[in-house]
């Protein structure tokens, strides 16, 4: 199989999950979207191990690294300010308090759990 052919695959079974997942809610079945999920995941793992080309190489890794990192960084900064605008708008809504706090406790997970992922990788890094 081809990586074209692959990608071709990938995005019928992102299409299919979709409606799936619009449909089964909408319904107000909570199961079938789960399996579905996991019935998509297996059929494209099954597809990638035949496909006979490079999917992805190293210089996608350090990109992938690279554009996730900035991500961390700007969703953590305006969830932050985000989150402290909607905490200090408490006084006029309760439901803006629990949105900010969210956000603020969101941000301070993702920061927390990227620097223990980071300290493992670290430790796993053969150069040190």
């Amino acid at each position: 199989m081809t990586k074209k052919t692959f990608l071709i695959y990938k995005i019928i079974a992102v299409i299919v999950v979709g409606i799936a997942f619009g449909a089964s809610v909408n319904f107000g079945n909570w199961y079938l979207p789960l399996a579905i999920l996991i019935a998509a995941w297996v059929f494209l793992y099954i597809l990638r191990t035949r496909v006979k080309e490079v999917i992805a190489d190293e210089r996608d890794y350090n990109l992938a690294g690279k554009a996730s990192a900035l991500s961390l960084r700007i969703f953590a900064s305006l969830a932050v300010i985000a989150g402290f605008i909607l905490y200090v708008a408490e006084k006029q809504n309760e439901t803006m308090f629990a949105i900010g706090s969210v956000l603020m406790y969101s941000a301070g997970f993702l920061m927390l759990l990227y620097a223990i992922i980071f300290k493992i990788y670290e430790k796993k890094d053969e150069r040190n």
